[in-house]
């Protein structure tokens, strides 16, 4: 049986330049596997539905060319295989969460040529609902703003477009009440965010959280209490230096099941890997080393 393999390119990528790299990914990719498909997205959700064709098919990997929102969707296709194709990551987007957490080159075309001689590696991956994901999902204000930044802003503006969006909703109070069930016990409190995550970085801010380590079948979960531009300001250092668990504002957890809850005709939404997520209340479990995945990273 011929190796195959299977490139997911959205073009409107890195300043829509993402379909400029087609041909080298090719001719690296082409060195190893006899049968190359290369599909382009157009629209939600296209990754989502070749990636899964490509595992029913019984392709050895799929390269996702694209952002975290891309990665994503790739992601959703895959996760749900008993033996799913490696996945191979070409990072094109505006923070490129995983690619960062992973070692994956910034430059794609340094990016590219990890595709031929990089680690594969086992990682979690977290199922919320029926939506899977590999770095962080959260709720409240910040994550709500977070998810509407259009991709013409994100274009033009990179990362600073996430900072201005989230800026602008700080000075407003929007708490809520969650109740959170965990492996060793339950949460209940008035919150404006949320994080549960898989990796060290939210973001772009790497090593938030020194104690995490990869794969370890855990989520990171983060409860901000208050977050205002005050509090932003004064847990600044915090994220800088690594110990944003031990803010006095802030409710550090581990669990490998998460199950969050608010009352009855509270509508909230989630953010996942920066896209719109499912609505609560969300049911969120690890599903350990669920993917392969090209990085520069050895395993430990």
């Amino acid at each position: 049986m011929k190796k195959s393999a299977m490139i997911l390119i959205n073009p409107s990528s890195g300043k829509e330049r993402a379909a400029e790299f087609e041909d080298r990914i090719r001719k690296v990719i082409g060195e190893d596997y006899e049968y190359l498909e290369v599909r382009h997205t157009k629209g939600k959700w296209d990754a989502t539905r070749y990636a899964k064709e490509a595992g029913e098919k019984g392709f050895q990997i799929v390269v996702a060319l694209g952002g975290d929102g891309t990665v994503n969707e790739t992601v959703n296709g895959l996760a749900g295989f008993d033996d799913p194709p490696v996945l191979g990551v070409v990072p094109m987007g505006t923070v490129n969460d995983l690619a960062r957490a992973l070692k994956i080159p910034q430059d794609p075309e340094d990016a590219i040529d990890l595709l031929k001689d990089g680690y594969i590696r086992r990682i979690d991956v977290a199922k919320a609902n029926d939506r899977y994901y590999t770095n962080t999902l959260a709720i409240g204000k910040i994550p709500s703003a977070v998810h509407n930044v259009d991709s013409d802003e994100k274009s033009k503006l990179g990362p600073l477009a996430y900072f201005i969006a989230s800026a602008r909703v700080l000075a407003k109070d929007a708490s809520f009440g969650v109740s959170l069930s965990m492996d060793d016990g339950n949460w209940e409190g008035d919150i404006e965010v949320l994080a549960a995550g898989l990796l060290d970085t939210i973001g772009g801010f790497r090593e938030i959280l020194p104690k995490v380590h990869m794969g370890d079948g855990m989520l990171n979960i983060l409860v901000f209490r208050k977050l205002d531009i005050m509090e932003a300001i004064k847990i600044s250092p915090s994220v800088l230096m690594g110990n944003l668990e031990d803010n006095d504002n802030v409710d550090y957890f581990r669990s490998r099941r998460l199950q969050i809850s608010v009352s009855e005709g509270t509508y909230i939404e989630s953010d996942v890997d920066g896209e719109k997520g499912p609505d609560l209340p969300l049911d969120i479990e690890v599903l350990p080393g669920k993917l392969r995945v090209i990085t520069g990273l050895m395993e430990d």
